[in-house]
């Protein structure tokens, strides 16, 4: 997979790609070298998954400043598949954590699960 880039708006550069790799830090594509390191000026980001199709906004100083995951482009069917049994495992695991808390209702078990998802996943 290719990585292509075209002029973003906020003097840097957009990138679209396959992630190769994840790390707290930053993200690698596929067809690129090197890493590309997430901003500590945007700290909302949510680091993709690995094998995710994505829109990477880089800023003038080649940090991540937006990760945009592209749900409509063909991925490989391994990767979605593995995507869908961690996240069925890890709903499976917040329900259980949630079936002795009578108070919990399945929207908390929903939210329990999207973060122990991303912690899993940085």
């Amino acid at each position: 997979m290719t990585v292509s880039g075209t002029s973003n708006g906020i003097g840097g550069e957009q990138l679209v790609g396959l992630v190769a790799a994840v790390n707290p830090n930053g993200i690698k594509l596929e067809g690129r070298d090197g890493w590309v390191n997430f901003s500590k000026f945007a700290p909302d980001l949510v680091p993709p998954q690995r094998g995710q199709r994505v829109t990477v906004q880089i800023d003038k100083s080649g940090f991540v400043r937006a990760i945009e995951a592209i749900t409509d482009a063909p991925h490989s069917p391994v990767a979605g598949r593995d995507i869908v049994i961690s996240r069925l495992a890890i709903l499976k695991a917040a329900a259980a954590f949630g079936a002795s808390r009578p108070d919990l209702k399945s929207t908390d078990v929903l939210r329990i699960a999207e973060s122990w998802e991303v912690w899993i996943t940085r």
